[in-house]
C-alpha cells in the first residue's frame, strides 16, 4: 500500500537536501505544531512541542530547528491517524 500522503510527503527528489523536500512541501502539512499546549503526557508529539518551545529564540539558526519540529509533529500525527484508522479496519 502505497502511504504517500496519507503518513507522509513522498521521497526526497534527487538533488534536494532532506530540508529542502521538506521546506518544499510545507504548504501540504496536515497538522500544526502548538508549542503553547501542554498535555503533560510522555509522547511523541509532545516531544517535537518541547523541542519548539526549546529552540523558540531570536537565533535565526533556531528557526530550522522549529520548522523540523513542526513537520515531525504533522508526521507524528499522520502516522497516529493512520493506526488508529488501520486499528478501526480489524475491529
Amino acid at each position: 500500500m502505497n502511504e504517500v500522503g496519507i503518513t507522509n510527503l513522498g521521497p526526497v527528489p534527487e538533488r534536494m537536501t532532506f530540508y529542502e523536500a521538506l521546506a518544499s512541501m510545507r504548504g501540504q502539512r496536515k497538522y500544526t505544531i502548538n508549542p503553547g499546549h501542554h498535555s503533560r503526557r510522555l509522547t511523541y508529539c509532545e516531544v517535537m512541542r518541547e523541542i519548539a518551545r526549546e529552540a523558540a529564540s531570536d537565533r535565526p539558526d533556531m528557526a530550522k530547528i522549529i520548522d523540523l519540529a513542526a513537520f515531525g509533529f504533522d508526521f507524528g500525527k499522520r502516522m497516529d491517524a493512520r493506526m488508529k484508522e488501520l486499528k478501526e479496519m480489524l475491529a
